[in-house]
């Protein structure tokens, strides 16, 4: 499947909007609470717990057949496996995990994955500071704990193929399994956003901005550039580089993108917040490429040395 193929299926993507929506203001902060960035950093963020069980935050069945009962079109089969979950207090932001608990998660590479309920609430030493981070490989809601973009092994093969060999086909490059969680989560949403920015930019060729795809496309930045949908945790170096990037540069440029009310009557201002969008993603997807080869360092200080030079 082409990438083009892959466009389609956003509007699975603008599905979450909604859910998105449900889940209120979620800039006012919770006392003593911040998501993170990185594993051994933290940046404070604003997050809202009173409307995260409406968004679907999983908790403890005490008596499954009497909710099955009770729960609108569950069956006892459905309840019983929520009654599985790990606890979690209804409200609350991510699963109560230990430092210790954290590195039972961790892979031959020293990487912490963590598969199911990845959005994990870390306590400092002191228990006063709670830092809430995504321990997967994705990108993903923070209250629903989904991944907002593809998953298939086939989207993730086609991805990986394009940013490593499509890039730069003459270097060599680490494994998939070898690549960090930051790394493979922005690769996912880089290789999508890349399609979306293709979309765009044939829509001010030819001024209709009216087709399912464009408007699919607008609503990929919109969903990608919300504060719920959060990166992987950073674990490493270079992974504190590529979240800061996408964090700070990339997110914010898609955001006034996709806010834009009406590109048509407003081409001029759309056409200079395409570009400065496009600038800051083809950036990050350039050093993502650096950061993902085995001669890393070698690149990284020649592509510095070319900046410098001007050349």
């Amino acid at each position: 499947m082409k990438a083009k193929a892959y466009i389609i299926l956003l509007t699975a993507v603008i599905s979450l909007t909604a859910m998105l929506n449900a889940c209120g203001d979620s800039k006012k902060q919770i006392e003593g609470e911040s998501t993170t960035g990185a594993a051994t950093t933290t940046t404070t963020q604003n997050t809202k717990a009173d409307n995260a069980e409406q968004a679907g935050v999983d908790g403890i069945v005490s008596n499954t057949t009497d909710q099955a009962a009770k729960s609108n079109g569950k069956t006892y089969s459905d309840v019983a496996k929520e009654a599985t979950k790990p606890e979690q207090p209804a409200g609350q932001i991510g699963l109560n995990t230990t430092q210790e608990q954290l590195l039972t998660f961790a892979d031959r590479y020293g990487l912490v994955r963590v598969p199911d309920h990845p959005i994990r609430r870390v306590s400092d030493p002191t228990g006063k500071q709670v830092n809430i981070a995504n321990y997967s490989d994705s990108v993903v809601n923070l209250y629903t704990e989904e991944p907002i973009h593809l998953n298939t092994d086939e989207f993730i093969h086609e991805a990986y193929t394009f940013f490593t060999e499509g890039v730069a086909p003459g270097e060599s490059y680490k494994k998939w399994e070898e690549t960090s969680n930051t790394e493979r989560g922005l690769v996912k949403m880089l290789y999508l956003s890349r399609e979306g920015l293709h979309i765009l930019e044939e829509a001010m060729k030819t001024h209709d901005y009216s087709s399912p795809s464009v408007q699919n496309a607008l609503g990929f930045f919109k969903v990608a550039s919300e504060f719920e949908s959060v990166l992987p945790v950073a674990q490493t170096p270079t992974d504190i580089s590529l979240y800061n990037m996408y964090d700070q540069r990339v997110k914010p440029e898609w955001k006034k993108l996709s806010d834009l009310k009406n590109p048509a009557a407003n081409e001029k201002v759309f056409t200079a917040a395409y570009r400065k969008a496009r600038d800051e993603t083809n950036n990050l997807m350039g050093l993502l490429n650096i950061m993902v080869s085995t001669e890393m360092e070698k690149r990284l200080k020649a592509a510095t040395d070319q900046q410098n030079t001007g050349k």
